[in-house]
């Protein structure tokens, strides 16, 4: 019999939870949408739980910290480093899970730490210096939301912005509550930046190879907690 009924998934982009839909239809678990935000990763966990579920996962694209990951790669999760600088470690049997069905997919992947960030990091410099103060392979806004929330937890992201990535700005101030890009601002803000143009054609080229390692990702994971 499947976990489906314990286990809870925090995601923070909507075109994240609409992955893992495509990819395990019916057998999709409870899910939540932060929008990006770590208090909506929060509320997102204590709502989960309060419809059963047993154990978390957080899944979804990351930031690369690593210089030498690239967009696609899958990373599980050892633990995650908030931003107030306490580490919490994934559950063990449950990361185990998940690289047991990564290898039986034939599927690449790593193992390595999270930094927790509140807020998008939009520099290659701000990456560098998150890496060299955690050691974090890479970061997401959620994941220290998920581990906060005190149940047994996973990480499985996947890589979209490599460690020399810049974000473009206009991007960021374009996002809305819910994690959606909106057009109107974003263009404005392009016009506004043009020089931004080259960073968000290559972010665009970068999400290509994320969404295939997310696709994935979420295949392995419906296997390893015997969703499909």
């Amino acid at each position: 019999m499947g976990d489906v009924g314990r286990l809870g998934v925090i995601v923070g982009l909507p075109q994240e939870a609409a992955i893992l839909k495509r990819v395990l239809g019916k057998a999709v678990p409870l899910l939540s949408c932060a929008g990006a935000q770590p208090a909506r990763a929060a509320q997102g966990a204590a709502d989960l739980i309060a419809h059963g579920a047993k154990m978390l996962l957080s899944f979804g694209f990351a930031g690369g910290l690593d210089a030498d990951l690239r967009p696609g790669d899958i990373i599980v999760g050892a633990g995650v480093i908030g931003s107030d600088g306490k580490m919490r470690e994934t559950d063990d049997a449950l990361a185990q899970r998940l690289c047991a069905a990564l290898d039986d997919s034939g599927c690449r992947w790593s193992a390595g730490l999270v930094a927790g960030a509140d807020q998008a990091l939009a520099t290659a410099a701000a990456k560098q210096a998150l890496a060299a103060r955690t050691g974090a392979v890479i970061v997401d806004m959620e994941s220290h939301a998920v581990a906060a929330a005190g149940l047994p937890f996973a990480i499985l992201r996947v890589v979209v912005d490599p460690a020399e990535r810049a974000l473009p700005a206009s991007v960021l101030a374009a996002v809305d509550p819910s994690g959606r890009v909106n057009i109107a601002p974003l263009m404005a803000g392009l016009l506004r930046h043009p020089r931004e143009i080259g960073s968000l054609l290559a972010l665009a080229r970068d999400n290509g190879p994320a969404r295939k390692g997310l696709r994935r990702a979420a295949a392995a994971a419906g296997r390893a907690f015997g969703l499909v």
